[in-house]
């Protein structure tokens, strides 16, 4: 049965990405041999550089001998190379929404939909010319039942559109790959660079593939799988494409042994999977070894205002922060990294008028000590211990809608952008015991420890172990592990028997919102004669009165049910038990939201 090619996926890879993005900001580089040097290595270099024999993560020493004349630019500052990037993905955006990024300099495009359209209006006699290069050289589309020679064709046109985009928009030249699954278009656009763009036939896959010779040329085959292929004695893709599928199967299972050999034969049909905002912020800073708490603290001090610089613009607040170490075993005469991680608390962020984040005052002390805290998890201070990289990440990021359906419209200010936990907020009928606090570790004795994350790295693999840590008093539980006793402080009021549910994110976390009535006096002693209505069919005066505690635009904003629920409520009579000479007060209902209108109890 002949393989149909239904898809056109094209890959954009920037050329020399960062030495590109510093001869922009200084032209005066452009004809110079320019590297980009991240401690002693340099992380790459533009192509006149090369000529000399200047190649990616070579030392600056031995790059100097070759190229006396190298011009060296500090790249540790991600920040500028970030930018660019994310001006390169909307410029691709605008050819398809299917776009994913691999990296800050590599993209892959589904343009089957855009080339299908461009076809619809063409007619048969239009055959669309291939632009760039044909790979294997020299050939050319042959025809195909499934049609794929059109769609290919006609996806080189596009490729080369998106690419003079980018150069005419940003002034970076690229090189393209356009093939029919996400593997052949990115070994295929390496093959002619820089500034050039290359298509694969499709019946040629196989032959493509065998010609890079070593397995690890495959997108997908790390270190460990071909060491694990070498002990059955393949070492190159012809070697994987011909070996015995039982004999596959034996070492490596169904599962693995199967994506192997389609991977060798150019199979793929992994989905171009649309890229949004990224799921993690983070760097990360490597250095000569550090023994003394007092120089690690001082790297993650300069490392955390390098990360919130980074979150500025993106406007969604971190809820949890990552610790990365690499620790150097003098014994073994190895390294391997470890990461702790703990949730933080919104209020460590406001976010002002035009959008962006800013710490709130004290932020950054607060947030060192929650890293320098998790340091000490991983670190035993009483011994020798030796740290070669440091990194920070935020990450389990929340964004911040004020939407006409959301809850939070009725109940959070405006005008006040400024994101603050509610501490003193009650639930009626939880009975909660205050936290009780652990003498040798600060911690919430009663409470489910905060989640953390301890990764392992050695070699080959990376494996992630759980770990309960305690949790500070900044830090707020994870959202899986959420005890509403960690939110809300008891508050003798009318019992009930179900416990709130704040775990479900359809429901209403009152640790993220700040409400209006928090600070305002209680109800006036007339409010049961003021707002008379019936409790089983409340009706809405046209001017009702409300309590002092109540904010009126707030109230008139609320749906007529909820207001009809809200009066019934307050125009409830007060229980028996309550003193005759008291004022009477609203009842607490446990399934009402007038609750959220009352002044807590100090």
């Amino acid at each position: 049965m002949e393989e149909i090619h239904e898809r056109v996926i094209v890959h954009i890879d920037i050329d020399c990405f960062y030495a590109q993005v510093e001869e922009i900001r200084d032209p005066n580089l452009k004809k110079k041999p320019l590297g980009i040097q991240q401690k002693n290595i340099v992380v790459t270099c533009n192509y006149l550089a090369r000529e000399f024999g200047v190649d990616k993560l070579m030392p600056v020493v031995e790059a100097l001998k070759r190229c006396p004349g190298l011009v060296l630019v500090r790249g540790e500052d991600l920040t500028p190379y970030r930018q660019a990037s994310a001006r390169i993905f909307e410029v691709l955006q605008r050819f398809t929404p299917c776009v994913e990024k691999l990296g800050m300099d590599e993209n892959f495009m589904d343009v089957t939909r855009q080339v299908e359209y461009r076809l619809a209006h063409m007619t048969m006699a239009d055959d669309p010319e291939i632009v760039g290069c044909t790979c294997p050289e020299g050939e050319m589309l042959s025809s195909c039942l499934c049609g794929c020679d059109r769609r290919l064709a006609e996806g080189t046109a596009l490729a080369r559109e998106i690419r003079e985009a980018l150069h005419a928009e940003l002034g970076l030249t690229s090189c393209a790959g356009i093939a029919h699954n996400k593997l052949l278009a990115k070994l295929v656009g390496s093959v002619n660079k820089p500034n050039n763009q290359t298509v694969l036939i499709p019946n040629c896959a196989a032959t493509f593939l065998a010609d890079l010779e070593k397995v690890r040329k495959v997108t997908g085959v790390g270190q460990k799988t071909e060491s694990l292929l070498a002990e059955i004695g393949i070492k190159t893709i012809r070697e994987l494409q011909d070996i015995d599928m039982e004999q596959l199967k034996r070492k490596f299972g169904h599962e693995t042994a199967t994506k192997l050999k389609d991977l060798s034969l150019g199979r793929d049909n992994l989905p171009v999977r649309a890229s949004g905002k990224p799921k993690t912020i983070g760097l990360e800073d490597s250095c000569r070894a550090i023994s003394v708490k007092q120089d690690v603290e001082e790297k993650f001090s300069v490392l955390l205002v390098r990360l919130v610089n980074q979150v500025v613009d993106d406007g969604r607040i971190p809820v949890a922060i990552k610790m990365t170490l690499r620790k150097f075993d003098s014994t073994k005469k190895t390294s391997h990294r470890e990461t702790k991680q703990a949730n933080i608390l919104p209020s460590f962020f406001k976010l002002r008028p035009d959008g962006k984040l800013n710490l709130v005052e004290g932020g950054h002390e607060k947030l060192l000590k929650i890293v320098m805290r998790l340091f000490e998890r991983l670190i035993d201070l009483r011994q020798p211990f030796n740290i070669t990289l440091l990194g920070l990440a935020f990450s389990k990021f929340q964004e911040r809608k004020f939407g006409t359906c959301s809850i939070a419209n009725f109940l959070i200010k405006k005008s006040d952008l400024e994101v603050q936990s509610v501490t003193s907020l009650t639930s009626d009928g939880v009975n909660v015991s205050p936290p009780v606090r652990d003498a040798a570790f600060p911690r919430y004795v009663n409470a489910s420890p905060v989640a953390m994350d301890h990764d392992h790295h050695d070699n080959f693999s990376d494996a992630s172990v759980a770990s309960d840590v305690s949790s500070e008093p900044e830090l707020e539980p994870s959202p899986k592990k959420t005890r509403i006793g960690l939110l809300i402080p008891k508050r003798p009021c009318r019992p009930r028997q179900e416990t709130m549910d704040t775990s479900s994110p359809s429901k209403l976390r009152v640790a993220d919102l700040r409400l209006n009535s928090l600070d305002s006096p209680p109800p006036p002693t007339s409010l049961t004669t003021a707002l008379e209505s019936s409790p089983t069919t409340p009706e809405i005066t046209p001017e009702p009165t409300l309590p002092n505690c109540v904010d009126p635009q707030v109230f008139k904003a609320l749906p007529p049910d909820v207001q009809g629920e809200l009066i019934a409520s307050w125009t409830s009579p007060p229980t028996a038990a309550a003193s005759s000479s008291a004022p009477p007060k609203a009842t607490c209902s446990a399934n009402t939201l007038h609750r959220y209108f009352i002044t807590t109890n100090k």
